[in-house]
């Protein structure tokens, strides 16, 4: 399971309904990917950290302690990281830890679970809201023109409350897709690297903000995205973090217009 996987997003926002729900700026930035998130009157840029640690491995299964961060800078947009200007202070921190348990269910089928929960807090409101967040994925392994490829299907949600036994905001994803790997590869240092293509489809159970300007409105039920992504054999620069890959995607649907940068797998 990847939910947490690195990305920046261009053009506009991440899906959240930040008009009703301001603190959705923050509390679902592990799970959205690192972007640029819209509030009312203020912009926030939210980076998010999917730190694992192993906790159980053999051939059959493998279980990690999961410990997503991100954290959030008010009124820092793409522009200011282009022109080199540092953030001057940390607005938003959430910390989500949890189990993820993978496992083979037959020779070409593979199942993946997490389960998080934790919180999250504004620095400026002086705001905290408690955070879950689970998911469920099948991913069936394939040959195409002789590359591994993967078929991958996901069921996500994510959910936080502000107070007691109430939901205040969420989100259902179901998305599918396919991720195929392409002939040519090559060594760097100590690291094989292969091309691959993908392209997968979403379906948001209740419909998504993706506006980039407060009075615009821009509800998402549905998108696809296809993109191209370098795979290194062993994750690069620190392990922990998890860089196993590099590439770029293109994510359209219901006047929806983003690119992303991808930092791992992308679906």
């Amino acid at each position: 399971m990847q939910p947490q996987s690195s990305s920046f997003s261009f053009i506009a926002e991440l899906p959240i309904d930040a008009q009703k729900n301001p603190n959705s700026v923050y509390a679902f930035g592990s799970y959205l990917g690192t972007g640029v998130y819209r509030a009312p009157e203020q912009n926030a840029t939210v980076v998010s950290i999917p730190l694992t640690f192993d906790l159980q491995k053999n051939s059959e299964s493998q279980t990690w302690i999961r410990l997503p961060l991100s954290f959030g800078f008010f009124d820092y947009l793409a522009k200011d990281i282009a022109d080199g200007e540092l953030p001057s202070s940390v607005g938003t921190m959430t910390v989500t830890p949890g189990v993820e348990h993978h496992w083979h269910a037959s020779e070409n089928q593979r199942m993946e679970v997490y389960l998080d929960l934790g919180f999250g807090t504004n620095f400026e409101a002086s705001t905290n809201v408690a955070i879950l967040a689970t998911g469920v994925s099948h991913l069936y392994d394939f040959s195409f023109a002789g590359e591994d490829s993967v078929w991958v299907s996901r069921l996500n949600f994510a959910g936080y409350s502000e107070k007691i036994n109430k939901v205040t905001d969420q989100f259902a994803v179901l998305q599918t897709g396919v991720d195929i790997g392409l002939s040519p590869r090559w060594q760097w240092r100590n690291i094989q690297v292969q091309p691959r293509l993908f392209a997968a489809a979403y379906w948001y159970f209740n419909e998504l903000d993706f506006s980039q300007y407060k009075e615009d409105q821009n509800l998402v039920s549905g998108s696809i995205e296809m993109g191209v992504t370098l795979a290194f054999s062993k994750p690069i620069i620190i392990e922990m973090f998890g860089i196993d890959r590099f590439g770029i995607s293109y994510r359209t649907g219901d006047g929806l217009d983003i690119w992303r940068l991808l930092f791992s797998f992308p679906i």
